[in-house]
């Protein structure tokens, strides 16, 4: 949840987005289980507390939040996912792991910027487990706020083409 510049304000935007936090730290909630961020800081782990976090997914694939929620009582899991190169493997144990923390309470997902990975992560989120469309994860993902770079088109092209019924039901496997 490192501070990055402020974003504009995003006039009109939709209810069922997730709903913003702390904008410098792009952290947002999705659910009133589920949360997403940019990268955590040592400041950040007091924020996380107070909001009941008990788990922490990190989709950084060369830093792990280990060091940093020693002795905060938060767990946390690690799924390395490169942006460059988006895997079902890495999706499906995101989503599980993302699924059975929410069992033990709030969890936070975050990568480096909560933009790109995170932002892949929670689309497949809303249309495996919220009935989102394709199209409404995709608006989301690009528009609501989360400084998604649109240079990983791989992205994209993942999110139009994963069967996602196959993503779900891998995801709910133990």
């Amino acid at each position: 949840m490192a501070a990055e510049p402020d974003r504009p304000a995003e006039p009109d935007r939709p209810a069922e987005w997730a709903a913003p936090i702390e904008r410098a730290a792009n952290l947002y909630r999705i659910t009133p289980t589920f949360f997403r961020s940019a990268k955590l800081g040592t400041a950040d782990v007091e924020r996380a507390k107070a909001l009941g976090i008990k788990t922490v997914v990190t989709l950084r694939a060369f830093h792990s939040d280990t060091k940093l929620l020693k002795g905060s009582g938060i767990r946390t899991v690690q799924v390395r996912i490169n942006t460059w190169d988006i895997k079902d493997a890495q999706v499906v144990a995101a989503l599980r792991a993302v699924r059975s923390a929410e069992k033990d309470g709030p969890v936070l997902l975050h990568c480096l910027h909560g933009a790109d990975r995170t932002g892949l992560i929670s689309a497949m989120y809303r249309m495996a487990y919220q009935g989102w469309t394709r199209q409404q994860a995709m608006h989301e993902l690009r528009n609501g706020g989360y400084g998604y770079h649109a240079i990983w088109t791989n992205i994209e092209r993942y999110v139009q083409r994963v069967d996602i019924d196959r993503i779900r039901a891998r995801a709910e496997q133990p």
